[in-house]
């Protein structure tokens, strides 16, 4: 571990924005959420915030765009794919620790499976990850109901943690390596009073969360849970408030679905385009001759529990959630899935 003042730090994200598109978190100041920011110029503005807790969108966008297309046709390149320098670096600073391991699960999905796709795996190598821990939490986060803790423990570059003065300094891989060999002038040894004051920080954090989240069901029990639920008549009670917007999928940092359709840019040419899409709207399973497996919203909006909580987790090992609470802060409807899993957990006991 390493100390970098806070001067420093500024001077390693210039150093740093001169070989990419840097992105911060900025807090707003009307309702005080933290959302990504590219920087444009030096000194930061003073809003720029590297402490608090997760920002308003996901990191995924990084890696797979909302929208953004994929071929054109007719074209004698149609079977190249576009050169990778042509792809644009990004360097983001202030990811926490359920967008982190956000990506590591979509890499399993995208680029560690038997298909590979290709776009979201240029855009996924050429991300420079500094994360950093949180120094609270929002009403709706449950990360360590699944396990997880609110502070980075893998998938980054470099790892910041704010203490008096500056941060301390963890590098999680070869590239955060380079980094800091490239710029070891910024960086000092780490006190003892500086490690004890990150410690003291991240155990108030976790307590924190666990007293917010103590009357809600942990997330290791639950795939077991809901094979025992699959006709309860629950998922009519939950699917009832559901508005079928699908905001609950898009801001998930762990939904990686997408659309390709065809648009026409003149009179011979065509586009493909990529665009993400949400498992709740009526017609994303729906098939030739308008036939549709899940023609009910109770059967979406229980599919959608059940892939991050049962189907990936026989598929890939894993639950498909980072307990970041998105979800629960976007619903219109007002949906709370740690209620849903509660309500579920309650049915299974009689």
């Amino acid at each position: 571990m390493h100390f970098i003042d806070s001067t420093n730090f500024e001077r390693l994200l210039k150093k740093l924005s001169s070989e990419g598109e840097l992105f911060v978190p900025v807090r707003n100041e009307e309702n005080g959420k933290l959302s990504l920011s590219r920087v444009d110029a030096f000194p930061l503005d003073e809003n720029v915030c590297f402490d608090g807790y997760r920002t308003v969108e996901p990191l995924k966008g990084f890696a797979q765009f909302l929208r953004s297309p994929v071929a054109e046709y007719p074209s004698a390149d149609s079977d190249e794919m576009a050169d990778p320098d042509g792809f644009p670096d990004y360097i983001v600073v202030g990811a926490r620790a359920c967008d982190v391991n956000s990506l590591e699960l979509i890499d399993r999905i995208q680029v560690e499976g038997e298909f590979i796709d290709p776009f979201y795996k240029i855009r996924r190598d050429k991300l420079l990850l500094i994360a950093a821990d949180c120094s609270e939490c929002g009403d709706s986060c449950f990360c360590t109901l699944l396990g997880n803790k609110p502070w980075p423990e893998k998938g980054f570059d470099l790892s910041i943690a704010k203490v008096s003065g500056g941060f301390v300094v963890d590098i999680g891989s070869d590239r955060g390596t380079a980094v800091f060999e490239e710029n070891k002038d910024l960086f000092t040894e780490t006190r003892e009073g500086q490690i004890k004051a990150r410690d003291e920080i991240r155990e108030r954090v976790a307590s924190e969360l666990e007293q917010k989240n103590k009357d809600f069901p942990a997330a290791d029990k639950l795939p077991e849970i809901l094979r025992g639920a699959l006709n309860d008549e629950v998922w009519d009670e939950i699917a009832a408030h559901c508005v079928e917007c699908g905001a609950c999928t898009n801001i998930c940092p762990t939904c990686y679905c997408f659309l390709l359709f065809d648009q026409k840019l003149d009179g011979e040419h065509f586009q493909r385009v990529q665009s993400w899409d949400s498992c709740q709207v009526t017609g994303y399973a729906r098939m030739a001759g308008m036939l549709n497996p899940r023609p009910r919203l109770t059967d979406r909006v229980k599919h959608r529990y059940y892939h991050k909580y049962d189907y990936l987790v026989s598929s890939h090992e894993a639950i498909y959630c980072t307990g970041c609470g998105r979800c629960i802060d976007t619903c219109s409807a007002g949906i709370d899935m740690r209620e849903s899993f509660k309500k579920v957990k309650e049915k299974a006991k009689r």
